[in-house]
């Protein structure tokens, strides 16, 4: 069936699903937008932006996202939105409609709604590509079972002492890095400069505090609030950042903003493919259909997890 025959004859196009289109190819469009999702999710989380924490005269390049997050998420955006839609048109067809088609035949039009999905993540990539990756500095960070690789850190002990180790390995059930100004408040999240992140830098001192920190054969307070940190590279469960700072230079806003453009397209044609579907389908009026195209495009806006 050719996708364009939507755009030339729908009303063909939908009878066509319920003479001969098999639930296998709608299976196959929804497991091909499920894999353009991660693949685009991927490609900007790792191709296209660039994390690191501001530890003083160096950073270190962090990934926040791992793979199963990236899968999980993906999967959840596409069933939490094959849900709604099915939900929505489904409900208004049955109550508001002339006729009603088999649900079979309405879960495979729902299924061939997803090609709307691969599309637009197809075009995302190809747009995102020239951009140059979005470079973000973290000035503040929580982090739950967190391992730091080839770290050295001091701190002022109980006798007013200061010690420092050498460690390849430190564990910490929980550890804080943020930059505080002198009056000890935060950096603010915000785009800045390349010069004003080095003048951030140059005015704002590191604290960082470590719990229930473990670092064999050495021996550590449950608490240390450390006077310098430098670390290679850190693994951790959870990562939550307080303090974010985009750089202004390279890409600017152009990816933020082609992120918020691929949503808005997605939710637009995705909404209006439902009201056609309950249109054609469910033989109900030009305003129930106008409805579902509307509470359809809120639903998805506000209870289907945002597109990365």
């Amino acid at each position: 069936m050719n996708p364009f025959t939507l755009l030339i004859k729908p009303r063909t196009y939908f009878t066509s699903l319920e003479t001969h289109s098999t639930v296998k190819k709608g299976l196959a469009i929804l497991s091909l937008a499920a894999i353009t999702q991660m693949l685009s999710t991927l490609y900007y989380l790792r191709g296209k932006t660039t994390y690191e924490i501001a530890l003083g005269q160096y950073s270190v390049e962090i990934r926040l996202f791992g793979l199963d997050y990236i899968v999980m998420s993906s999967l959840t955006t596409i069933f939490t939105a094959l849900v709604i839609l099915l939900g929505v048109g489904r409900i208004f067809g049955r109550f508001l409609g002339r006729t009603s088609p088999s649900m079979k035949t309405f879960i495979n039009a729902i299924f061939h709604l997803f090609i709307i999905l691969a599309v637009v993540n197809a075009l995302f990539v190809a747009f995102a590509a020239p951009a140059p990756a979005e470079e973000y500095y973290i000035f503040g960070v929580e982090l739950t079972d967190v391992v730091f690789h080839n770290v050295s850190l001091s701190w002022i002990n109980a006798e007013k002492l200061r010690v420092s180790i050498e460690v390849p390995i430190l564990y910490a059930r929980k550890a804080n890095i943020i930059r505080v100004h002198l009056n000890q408040s935060a950096v603010k999240s915000g785009g800045y400069t390349a010069e004003e992140i080095n003048r951030l830098l140059a005015e704002t001192r590191l604290e960082a505090t470590l719990f229930q920190p473990s670092a064999p054969p050495n021996i550590l307070p449950q608490t240390i609030e450390l006077e310098t940190l430098t670390f290679e590279d850190l693994e951790a469960k959870n990562i939550v950042l307080t303090s974010v700072a985009a750089v202004k230079e390279g890409s600017g806003t152009y990816l933020a903003q082609l992120i918020l453009v691929r949503g808005i397209v997605w939710r637009v044609l995705t909404s209006a493919y439902l009201g056609l579907c309950v249109y054609f389908l469910h033989a109900t009026s030009r305003k129930v259909s106008l409805l579902v195209m509307v509470l359809s495009y809120l639903a998805v806006t506000n209870l289907v997890p945002t597109l990365i």
